[in-house]
C-alpha cells in the first residue's frame, strides 16, 4: 500500500470512529431528556467554507469549538467535547488539543468513549489539563444519564468498535 493510502485511511479511520462517539454520545443524552445542538467547528465551517478568514482570534475560537451544546431540563446549559480512545485514556497528543479548548472553553466538559471501561468518562477541560483524571459519566452532577440508558450505550461501543 502506497503511503498516501496508509494517511489516508489511517485518517478516515480516525475520523470515522470519532463521529461516531460523537453520535452515540448525541443519541445517549438526547435519550435522556437533554437537547444537543452540534456546535463544533466542522458546524461552523459548512456556513463559512467559502469564506477566508485571515488569522485572528475569532479563527482560532472557531478551529477550538467544542462539539456540542448541552441543556438539561431545567434550561441548564453546558458545553462537551467528545472524543473517541481506545483505552480511555487521555494520548499524549491530547494535551495540544485541550490546551487549545483550554484557551477558550475551560470550563467545558470532555467526554471520552472507550473501549475499556468506563465506557464513558468525562471531566472539565481545565480540570483534565491540571490532573489528567476523567471519572465515569454516572458520577457527573451535571449530566445525569441513567446507569441502564450508559449499559445500553456501552453495547454499541463494543459493537462498532470491536475488532472482528
Amino acid at each position: 500500500m502506497r503511503e498516501d493510502s496508509i494517511k489516508f485511511y489511517g485518517w478516515t479511520e480516525r475520523k470515522l470512529k470519532g463521529a461516531i462517539a460523537e453520535t452515540l454520545v448525541e443519541q445517549m443524552l438526547r435519550y435522556s431528556g437533554y437537547l444537543v445542538f452540534r456546535f463544533g467547528y466542522e458546524m461552523v465551517l459548512q456556513h463559512i467554507k467559502d469564506i477566508k478568514i485571515k488569522s485572528s482570534y475569532v479563527k482560532k475560537i472557531m478551529q477550538s469549538m467544542p462539539d456540542f451544546i448541552v441543556i438539561d431540563p431545567n434550561g441548564n446549559a453546558d458545553i462537551i467535547e467528545v472524543k473517541f480512545r481506545h483505552n480511555g485514556k487521555v494520548a499524549e497528543h491530547d494535551k495540544e488539543i485541550l490546551e487549545n479548548l483550554g484557551k477558550f472553553w475551560e470550563n467545558a466538559r470532555i467526554l471520552i468513549v472507550s473501549l475499556s471501561k468506563p465506557h464513558f468518562q468525562i471531566s472539565r477541560i481545565k480540570e483534565v489539563l491540571k490532573t489528567n483524571k476523567l471519572y465515569p459519566l454516572e458520577n457527573d452532577h451535571f449530566i445525569k444519564v441513567s446507569p441502564e440508558t450508559i449499559r445500553r450505550y456501552e453495547r454499541l461501543i463494543l459493537k462498532y468498535y470491536q475488532q472482528k
